[in-house]
């Protein structure tokens, strides 16, 4: 199969773990499921994962902590901005951007998230959407924060559309994701622990990072240092004339 990212037809077999084939593009070092699921198998799944936030969220105060220790990097971003966690599960980052930004809305596909975060805080706005829903929004942002979410995703390119359309032009987005290429990735790939299909669908490595969203008009500012194997990194909507 071509490759989702650069559509080169130079892909090959990867590896196979749980009866669940990945193939690895040779032109940008992209890393997905091949045959991919639907995206409202994966939803299911997410769905499935994330019970726990009805009626509690698992390791809320520590997910708490995490969030306020975080923004710092974020105020370059988000102060005084629109802000938009998509993907904001409990909606601990999205709450913390509340106190700075002009405007905090939170986004997710699980309705038991989205209530357990409209409770707990009540400043900002949280939608219950998918992302081709989201195709369809008015709504846009300055600063935009997905995190553990791209890795999840059945169609990237949908995924890449929905983050550019909702995007300011000159706004910036901040994304974290497991990375493949993190000289701690095991050698033996499927001894890492982040490497479950269907949970987790598509690995990146900066190269691939790149040059997707890149094709979708950001530029990537900063990979940000991680002991973990995972990227860290903000970009930028380029303006265009």
């Amino acid at each position: 199969s071509s490759c989702p990212v650069c559509a080169a037809r130079e892909t090959f077999f990867f590896s196979r773990k749980d009866n669940y084939d990945f193939s690895r593009c040779r032109s940008c070092d992209f890393v997905y499921l091949d045959p991919m699921p639907d995206q409202t198998t994966l939803n299911a799944l997410y769905v499935q994962e994330n019970h726990e936030a009805e009626p509690v969220y698992d390791k809320a105060s520590s997910r708490l902590r995490r969030a306020w220790l975080k923004l710092p990097r974020f105020l370059p971003f988000a102060l005084n901005k629109d802000t938009l966690d998509l993907g904001c599960g409990g909606g601990f980052i999205t709450h913390v951007l509340g106190h700075v930004a002009r405007s905090s809305t939170g986004i997710d596909i699980s309705q038991n998230a989205i209530d357990y975060a409209a409770r707990r805080f009540s400043k900002p706005r949280f939608l219950c959407r998918d992302f081709s829903d989201l195709l369809d929004s008015a709504d846009r942002y300055d600063f935009i924060y997905s995190s553990e979410v791209i890795e999840h995703v059945s169609d990237i390119n949908l995924y890449m559309r929905v983050l550019q359309l909702l995007t300011r032009e000159g706004g910036h987005v901040y994304i974290t994701t497991p990375d493949i290429g993190h000289p701690r990735v095991p050698v033996s790939i499927n001894d890492w622990d982040v490497f479950t299909p269907p949970v987790h669908v598509q690995f990146f490595n900066r190269a691939s990072a790149q040059r997707l969203f890149a094709n979708y008009g950001f530029e990537i500012l900063r990979f940000y240092p991680n002991r973990k194997p995972g990227l860290i990194f903000a970009a930028r909507k380029v303006t265009t004339n």
